[in-house]
């Protein structure tokens, strides 16, 4: 949906009128009604007259109340708020950052679970003069959602779908419903809304709508403010208003009003009038404008709608309740082609040319964001697509009501591109998992930009202009030696189709060198914006980082017309203040400045590839991707709680803060940090799934090690460390007894008691022989055998369920191999998860000491426990000492069915795998997921219609978390999510393999359903 920037428009008679002659003719009558009204006494009238311009003062508790009130009102908000009020020094430090450069602490975090509780805490706020910042998923890269305010988060519950109308086709929503999650609920329904930021996995509604959010498809769709049709609002003095498209009849009749609404309206419509020509003479010319308050919505037409104006105003005028938004028809077909260049100012002017065959949308990558995607361990699977070493790629997209339209219109392009010399790949894709990959790889470009490592990162400050197309190419090639001559490099990527190339300068604000290149490159490139005509903000706000530049942007009448909005919506300044007017500029109040110092800790982790234990910490960005609720693995505790301390992300920010001696005087040994990281299951989903790679289980295990040098381990704790050795001690002749004590109802309850394990679980069974016992007296293998590889004999299935061992014997037997079996010792898994990393290197040493006669005479171990695998290939690699070592580690390690694929794919399997069963379904164990995908395991059986996967996330036992007493009831919700159902749903003659053995167990101790490995489940086929 372009806007339209006619100023005059052409009646269905063909003559020209101006648009806002009507509210003219209208606003003249009352003229001298609405002058008595702002001069009588009103109770929320502001003390200056709302023409008046004066430097605006927020009234807040940082500035001018005691701590005796502040504490007063958070004892006020405690006692009358139903939701969920956080104040202590972790709650705050994690809400006082976004995606953007900067921080600063709230006031306190309020969580409402209802509309009484906003009301409430808004007049609780307007009771002690305290600031107001609404909030949703918090991924603003502008800094629009941090502030010395109480902030309002409406994720975790406001986040209801209210009403769906499919002949009108609009939804009602609350404004923590997140985009994706919604279009879920409408994908049955033909509709969704349309507006799709690359966050559109964690965005809340209501945070696109202040923000006025885009996307990829804004040349067809447009920006959020095209498709809000309504909203309910309360203002900071507690006055609720709904604001709807009115015609000229209906907007004199609300400015007729004698209270606060009517005044809005009256003198907003004045305000208009007044500044008509400027607003078109001021507003950029390109549909991609979101600086500044919305007044260009005003002047090209008669139906005003003040929920225009609220749309992206970034909370300095409303808070918003309730938003009925237009939806639009799915597309029918679709397709995308990705074009390959050497050089990326070509890439850049061959737009022109492509957008004359319509797509629906045209982005961009530049050479880092493709080799960071080759290298990400999600996006690595999915770039296929990608030939040669590009200099960019452009992502061509198209939308039709024919597949033969989706198809015809980009091989059209391809030959004119060709002709012209432009491009020298030309992938084409139609919809289908090709075509999924490509935007897989697309959304995540900008967390990969961000997890560049090292202590220079991307920065967004000048990534949000919007260019006329035309002129595009000319002003990045000036941009690019802006940056040069600053001495910056720079990394960018986005939607060349709507002139926005999100320019990422790569700084470190912690040198005062780069906080001046970061001053200097951004006035020079906002010169630049102003010569070429575009837009300083154009998807990302305004926020802390362009809010300064509105004066000179749009002119001193125009800013002063923006005061003037503030000031009628908001007397005292107390919605979200220092946004899009009276801000501060660029360079303050920033994550990291010069003055920010790590207290570097001693890790136990060599941190190789992030070059260190902060480095790894500061991967992460803010931009929320562990917020998803759809899909992949992480965050599964995020998902179970939707607390934002218990994402990815709360617990990074948590650690940086700790890491930066800015909370308690503990800092990484600290009991409350622990607490904070409590909920990570190190299920390692971040590791792949965070688009910059923050690997929350590693650091979690270095902290703990921290914290038991200090304080000590629990009982708990050193039972689960020294599980392995138990195993060792009662498997055997003593399995029997000890399987049958541990049963019993006394010993559970006693356990729990002494030592916090759930009553309700009963302790993983004993072998009564051990694997490697059976394997002795078993060794004679066929003698035609040529091949060899060595099995890994880990605890679980040699001391808990040797029948797997006994399966995988067979099945390697069965594929041509002689197996040795590697019973070595333990991999440490219990102990590297639970942070005796030192006990963990040491004994581990030993069993890799063992292992390497295999490893150097080039054999592959194979093992069958995910987690075990994982040790080996991720976690030992680590910490071991030699290099070299690490490498043989992760290379000749394998799983088993990434072995047997492997060896499929190298001709040396001359066999076909196939499910014993009718069916097989598959849960993926968390690690396996991460680190390996399931993907070898069906590939190997090859019939699609014989195996299916569950698209299960993880199943909540991770290891000894689901048995821990505290933890029970999040371990049995999180597998409530899709598996359990999945698992109930399943039908006779269907076999579920999971490949871990706290997966399989706590399926049998929800469902009561058996789970078994897949190395039992699958049979050789000969012959094939």
């Amino acid at each position: 949906m372009k806007r339209l920037f006619a100023a005059n428009h052409t009646s269905k008679h063909g003559e020209n009128y101006n648009l806002c002659q009507p509210f003219q003719t209208f606003f003249t009558p009352i003229a001298e009604f609405a002058t008595l009204c702002t001069n009588q006494p009103c109770k929320a009238q502001a003390k200056n007259n709302i023409f008046g311009i004066h430097a605006i003062t927020p009234k807040t508790i940082a500035m001018s109340h005691t701590a005796t009130e502040q504490s007063t009102f958070i004892q006020s908000l405690s006692e009358h708020i139903a939701g969920d009020v956080l104040v202590d020094d972790y709650s705050l430090g994690i809400y006082s950052t976004d995606a953007s450069i900067y921080q600063i602490r709230p006031l306190a975090v309020v969580l409402p679970r209802h509309e009484e509780d906003v009301k409430t805490a808004l007049k609780l706020a307007a009771d002690h003069g305290v600031c107001i910042l609404p909030r949703g998923g918090g991924t603003s890269l502008a800094g629009q959602t941090v502030g010395k305010s109480m902030v309002l988060d409406f994720s975790k519950y406001m986040h209801a779908t209210l009403e769906i109308n499919q002949e009108e086709r609009w939804v009602r929503v609350q404004p923590g419903k997140v985009r994706d999650v919604l279009n879920d609920e409408l994908a049955p329904l033909g509709l969704h809304f349309a507006v799709d930021p690359a966050t559109s996995s964690r965005a809340n509604v209501g945070g696109m709508t202040g923000n006025n959010s885009s996307g990829t498809k804004s040349i067809l769709y447009g920006k959020t403010v095209d498709h809000v049709l309504e909203a309910r609002v309360v203002l900071a003095d507690g006055t609720e208003m709904h604001l709807t498209k009115k015609s000229p009849e209906e907007y004199r009749e609300s400015a007729a009003k004698d209270d606060r609404e009517g005044q809005i309206y009256r003198e907003f419509g004045q305000l208009i009038e007044k500044h008509q020509e400027e607003i078109k003479a001021r507003f950029p010319k390109v549909m991609r404008r979101v600086g500044g308050y919305n007044l260009d919505e005003f002047v090209y037409t008669d139906q005003w709608n003040l929920a225009k104006l609220v749309t992206g105003s970034e909370g300095t005028l409303a808070t918003t309740l309730e938003l009925k938004l237009n939806l639009e028809p799915l597309p029918q077909y679709k397709s995308v082609c990705v074009i390959h260049f050497s050089d990326l100012l070509e890439a850049i002017g061959s737009v022109t040319s492509i957008l004359g065959y319509n797509p629906s949308a045209v982005e961009i990558l530049d050479k880092i964001v493709v080799d960071l995607s080759r290298e990400n361990l999600t996006t690595k699977r999915h770039c296929h697509f990608i030939s040669g070493n590009p200099a960019a790629i452009l992502i061509v997209e198209f939308y039709g009501i024919t597949m033969e339209d989706v198809m015809q219109r980009p091989m059209a392009m391809i030959q004119d591109l060709q002709e012209k010399g432009l491009g020298y790949a030309y992938p084409l894709f139609p919809q289908g998992e090709a075509y999924e990959d490509v935007w897989l790889v697309r959304k995540k470009g900008l967390g990969l930009m961000l997890g560049i490592k090292g202590k220079k990162k991307p920065l967004p400050f000048i990534e949000d202009a919007a260019i006329p197309t035309d002129k595009l190419k000319e002003y990045i090639d000036r941009t690019l030696q802006i940056c040069e001559k600053h001495g910056a490099a720079v990394s960018m990527y986005a939607h060349v189709s709507v002139g926005v190339i999100h320019v990422r300068p790569i700084l470190d604000l912690r040198e005062a060198d780069d906080i001046e290149r970061l001053k200097n490159i951004a006035e020079d490139t906002f010169n630049l914006v102003l010569e070429y005509g575009g837009s300083w903000s154009g998807e990302h706000g305004d926020g802390l980082v362009r809010s300064a530049f509105n004066e000179r942007f749009f002119g001193k009448r125009l800013y002063k017309a923006f005061i003037q909005v503030k000031r009628l919506f908001d007397p005292e300044n107390r919605m979200n203040p220092g946004k899009i007017v009276e801000a501060q500029t660029i360079e303050h109040n920033l994550r990291y400045g010069t003055q920010y110092r790590d207290q570097v800790p001693k890790a136990s982790y060599q941190y190789r590839s992030e070059q260190s234990f902060e480095e790894a910490v500061h991967m992460c960005t803010g931009v929320g991707e562990c917020r998803k609720l759809l899909g992949g693995t992480m965050c599964p505790s995020f998902k179970a709680t939707r607390d934002e301390e218990h994402s990815t992300r709360g617990r990074a920010n948590a650690l940086r803060l700790a890491m930066s001696g800015q909370l308690d005087r503990d800092g990484l040994a600290s009991k409350r940090l622990q607490e904070t990281l409590s909920l990570c299951l190190s299920c390692k989903a971040c590791k792949s799934e965070c688009p910059s790679n923050v690997d929350m289980a590693k650091l979690k295990s270095d902290v703990m090690q921290l914290y038991y040098d200090k304080n000590g381990a629990s009982r708990r704790d050193r039972m689960i460390r020294d599980s392995s050795k138990a195993a060792r001690l009662f498997s055997g002749p003593f399995a029997k007894a000890v399987n049958a004590l541990q049963a019993s109802k006394p010993f559970r309850k006693s356990l729990e008691k002494v030592a916090g394990f759930s009553s309700e679980r009963t302790l993983p069974a004993y072998a009564s022989e051990p694997f490697y016992r059976w394997f002795a007296r078993n060794a004679a293998q066929p003698d035609h055998l040529q091949k060899e590889v060595v099995l890994f004999a880990d605890t679980y299935l040699n001391y808990h369920e040797p029948e797997i061992g006994k399966s995988a014997l067979k099945l390697l037997n069965d594929c041509g191999y002689r197996v040795h079996l590697a019973n070595v010792g333990c991999c440490q898994r219990p102990k590297i998860s639970h942070g005796f990393l030192r006990e963990a290197k040491a004994q581990g040493n030993e069993t890799i000491r063992q292992l390497l006669p295999y490893l150097d005479r080039g054999l592959t171990v194979v093992v069958c426990e995910p987690s075990c695998a994982s040790a080996f290939n991720d976690d030992f690699p680590d910490l071991v000492d030699s290099p070299e070592i690490a490498q043989k580690l992760k290379n000749q390690v394998l799983m088993i069915d990434v072995f047997l694929a492997r060896e499929k794919d190298a001709g040396r399997l001359e066999h076909r795998l196939q499910p014993k069963d009718k069916r097989m379904v598959i849960h993926g164990h968390c690690h396996q997921k991460a680190l390996y995908g399931t993907q070898s395991m069906k590939k190997l059986m090859g019939n699609a219609h014989q195996v299916m996967e569950i698209p299960s996330g993880c199943c909540g036992m991770a290891g000894s978390f689901g048995y821990e007493a505290e933890h029970l009831e999040l371990s049995r919700k999180i597998g409530e999510e899709i598996l359990f159902p999945a698992v109930r749903k399943l039908e006779a003659g269907d076999s579920l393999a999971a490949c871990g053995f706290s997966c399989r167990h706590q399926i049998d101790h929800f469902t009561g359903k058996k789970a078994r490995h897949w190395v039992e489940l699958v049979e050789v086929v000969k012959g094939d």
